[in-house]
């Protein structure tokens, strides 16, 4: 099996970060490439840059659709996977839905550790479109963008998980961006 994940947005550190976990945990049968959009944002921090990143997008999965058996859009917004699941017969995977989905059973309540103050309203939406509202216990922000430093992420992400798991009741803490990616295990092991 040949899978494409796709990092929409321009960042070549996290198109590598991506990679490395690709590789750790895809099955010896299948092979992940991951690949990054030239054209599109630093990162995606708003409805703006999602549409931007969209438009990019869509020009490259017309290259790219035949060559692939199934596509991953690493990006927790979502960007674009309603409209690659319209255009293709083939599976698309958000890690959004993916991580909201896999939080489920680990918990009664998960809460998604985001970026940005102007990105509440696209995690709500995400949570809403997958009917997780009562399940959801907060978004919570870093006030980060999606390029800090691992350091930066690492000590934001403890600040504001463990106000998630004491003031908001979450039982499971979803990183809520590929930015944040082999941050996890870290996180774990003090929140």
């Amino acid at each position: 099996m040949n899978i494409l994940c796709i990092n929409p947005n321009n960042s070549q550190e996290v198109t590598a970060g991506i990679e490395k976990v690709c590789r750790k945990y895809s099955l010896s049968d299948t092979e992940v490439e991951v690949k990054h959009i030239k054209e599109a944002p630093q990162g995606i921090e708003s409805y703006r840059d999602a549409a931007v990143s969209v438009k990019y997008l869509l020009s490259k999965f017309e290259e790219w659709e035949n060559l692939y058996d199934g596509f991953i859009i690493a990006c927790h917004s979502d960007v674009g996977v309603d409209l690659l699941r319209e255009l293709t017969d083939k599976p698309v995977i958000g890690i959004g839905e993916a991580s909201m989905l896999f939080a489920l059973p680990l918990g009664h309540k998960f809460s998604i550790l985001s970026l940005k103050r102007k990105k509440i309203p696209q995690k709500e939406d995400l949570v809403r479109k997958y009917g997780l509202e009562n399940r959801c216990a907060s978004i919570r922000i870093t006030g980060l963008g999606v390029i800090a430093t691992d350091e930066e992420k690492r000590e934001k992400l403890v600040q504001e998980g463990i106000k998630a798991v004491e003031e908001d009741g979450a039982e499971v803490l979803i990183l809520g961006c590929a930015g944040m990616t082999g941050l996890d295990k870290e996180i774990e092991k003090i929140v």
